[in-house]
């Protein structure tokens, strides 16, 4: 999802990142050196910026629903303290801007067998934090989503919706693993450095279902069935629960909430995109395998 700046936008937006910086406290001992942008998501704008003192990731970012950035600081301050996520610095919700360590030479994970291991691990350890967080409505969020798009054009897929809306109360129904969920677990925001997996931008990140993060790993990499297995098994090996009574009963019910979560987890892309005209071509990719997801009638728990 990443997009590199034009080199017009680079100069235009170093001169307005240097003037931010001034104003900034943080930078009156050590003003930038260097300033260059990094790789842009869809809502925010990413900075690499040196000073004497080291390296610093500077984001400006949009305001968007329901996002909390305090909760976001207090997240990554979190899993920075288990070594899986760049320590946050600075929080200026005035400036909108969001202040990290930079990790060098790093790049977005490309999956291999051992990586796939490590990316489990390192999934186990995010599920284990506790940070107090609001617990995401699978459905509430479903229809904020939708009244952000465009109602005309999601009129002919109101089936579909109404699919996802059943999703959502299936899984209401059942016992759930609620733990902090990262909620875009997509290459861009997964980072390897240093023989380690990072985890990047927590602005979605909430108590939710494991299934969610486990059905997004699955989705955005399109594990094959042998792959998603031993990211189970990996995961599973990781993960610390009450007693095995409650690990056994939440084994039990796991498959069944992974396919509810990609079903879920398909439709809130799908939404997510929708209601960006110029992605709109990534909504009807989304459209598409939520599609797929709903019309499949195999009980295999790994599709």
């Amino acid at each position: 999802m990443a997009q590199p700046l034009s080199t017009a936008a680079d100069i235009a937006q170093q001169d307005a990142v240097r003037q931010l910086c001034e104003q900034l406290e943080f930078f009156q001992q050590h003003p930038p050196l260097e300033i260059r942008p990094l790789a842009a998501g869809q809502s925010n704008l990413n900075y690499y910026l040196r000073t004497a003192r080291g390296e610093y990731v500077l984001r400006r970012y949009a305001r968007q629903l329901g996002v909390c950035r305090q909760q976001e600081f207090r997240c990554q301050q979190a899993a920075a303290a288990k070594q899986i996520a760049a320590t946050p610095l600075l929080l200026h919700n005035h400036q909108q801007l969001l202040i990290s360590e930079f990790l060098p030479g790093g790049e977005p994970l490309k999956l291999t067998d051992s990586r796939l291991s490590l990316l489990a691990d390192t999934l186990g350890i995010l599920h284990n934090l506790r940070v107090q967080t609001p617990l995401l409505q699978p459905a509430s969020y479903l229809r904020q989503l939708l009244a952000q798009g465009q109602q005309i054009t999601l009129q002919p897929a109101a089936n579909l919706f109404a699919a996802l809306q059943r999703c959502a109360e299936q899984l209401a129904g059942m016992a759930t693993d609620l733990v902090l969920c990262h909620l875009d677990l997509h290459a861009d925001n997964l980072l390897w450095n240093g023989n380690k997996i990072w985890l990047l931008d927590f602005e979605y990140s909430q108590l939710c279902d494991n299934s969610f993060d486990l059905a997004a790993i699955m989705l955005h990499f399109e594990l094959t069935a042998a792959q998603q297995q031993r990211l189970l098994r990996q995961y599973s090996a990781q993960r610390r629960y009450p007693d095995r009574h409650t690990a056994e009963r939440l084994a039990a019910t796991l498959p069944q909430r992974l396919q509810l979560a990609k079903c879920l987890y398909s439709g809130f892309c799908w939404l997510w995109y929708q209601a960006t005209p110029a992605l709109h071509h990534r909504a009807n990719s989304w459209q598409q395998r939520l599609q797929q997801l709903l019309q499949s009638e195999t009980t295999e728990p790994f599709r």
